[in-house]
């Protein structure tokens, strides 16, 4: 089955173009080099042996893709999540918060504080007594004591 689409190039003239149903079911997406290669691999690993058919790549990140959603874990959320966390975000996130809140959470009170003024809390930390100087030093003899 294939439909007919409209496009207009960068001129400005319009045509008509074939384009497949499968075409219009299909999303490009960019993937790095490392992503490419495993796919590759898999791909290769797939077809091995295989005389039934023949996988394409998109065959194989297709059901990457949909197997991953129907097994995903709250644990790889939580990965997949930590391999994402950009400070800057973090801290924009936590002064929206604090902004719409009124509230600064004590941790972050007491990094602001040591960033700015070298203390947790703002407060200085009394210092330890000196030893007094002005005390007798008693020596005992051995020959002395008998």
């Amino acid at each position: 089955m294939e439909n007919k689409k409209e496009e207009t190039n960068k001129t400005g003239e319009s045509g008509s173009s074939m384009v497949s149903a499968r075409d219009e079911n299909i999303t490009r997406v960019v993937i790095s080099k490392d992503a490419e290669k495993i796919a590759s691999e898999v791909l290769e690993r797939v077809n091995d042996g295989f005389e039934a058919g023949r996988a394409t790549k998109l065959d194989v990140i297709n059901f990457i893709f949909n197997w991953f959603k129907s097994n995903i874990t709250d644990d790889v959320i939580y990965q997949l999540r930590m391999s994402c966390t950009d400070e800057m975000t973090m801290l924009e996130n936590v002064l929206k918060r604090a902004k719409s809140s009124g509230n600064l959470p004590p941790e972050i009170k007491n990094a602001l504080a040591q960033h700015f003024f070298g203390g947790g809390n703002g407060v200085s930390k009394k210092g330890k007594k000196n030893l007094k100087t002005d005390s007798i030093i008693d020596t005992i003899d051995i020959n002395e004591a008998a």
